[in-house]
């Protein structure tokens, strides 16, 4: 698949709360459904992805979301958070990537790395020390496309799918000063 793409990538709105629910479902489907009981997937669904809390999320300040086109087609998106505070990252300023899903079908198109460098921009630029995330340890294509991003592995926490706890490994990327 060709790499030689535009991705404009821009701030979500609430006009693209459906477009954001249907990306959200199909991408959370994609990745886990295999792992999961369909049960729990359609809880974490349900309580997740429902309308009103994305629209109430971009609505949040503490919450932004940057959404990728291709063509004017959104293609993926990443959320940026700062309501969770990891006890290893206490005293610095920091900014959690909370999600950061991309259409199987475009997977390979450098989306992801495209939206990861927006993220780590944004975050410079708004004087965050460290951008940080949760992954699932048995999503190894993911680890590693966050290693290669520059994160490495500081912790871990427990991350409730529908009903059952798994394990995240929490990974950061320390980030340079704006000027520095």
């Amino acid at each position: 698949m060709t790499t030689d793409i535009n991705i404009i990538i821009k701030a979500g709105t609430v006009k693209e709360v459906l477009l954001l629910q249907q990306v959200s479902i199909v991408t959370f489907i994609d990745t886990y459904a295999t792992y999961n009981t369909p049960e729990n997937m359609q809880l974490y669904i349900d309580t997740y992805f429902n309308y009103d809390r994305l629209w109430n999320e971009l609505n949040d300040t503490a919450i932004q979301y940057f959404l990728a086109f291709i063509n004017d087609e959104i293609v993926g998106y990443i959320k940026l958070r700062t309501v969770d505070e990891p006890v290893e990252l206490e005293g610095k300023k920091h900014i959690e990537i909370e999600r950061i899903y991309v259409l199987p079908e475009h997977k390979g198109r450098q989306i992801g790395k495209k939206l990861i460098s927006h993220a780590v921009g944004i975050a410079t630029q708004q004087q965050y020390q460290v951008i940080w995330l949760g992954v699932w340890e048995e999503n190894k294509n993911a680890i590693t496309f966050y290693t290669k991003q520059g994160f490495a592995i500081f912790g871990e926490h427990s991350f409730v799918l529908g009903t059952e706890p798994q394990r995240d490994w929490l990974m950061k990327k320390e980030l340079k000063a704006v000027g520095a």
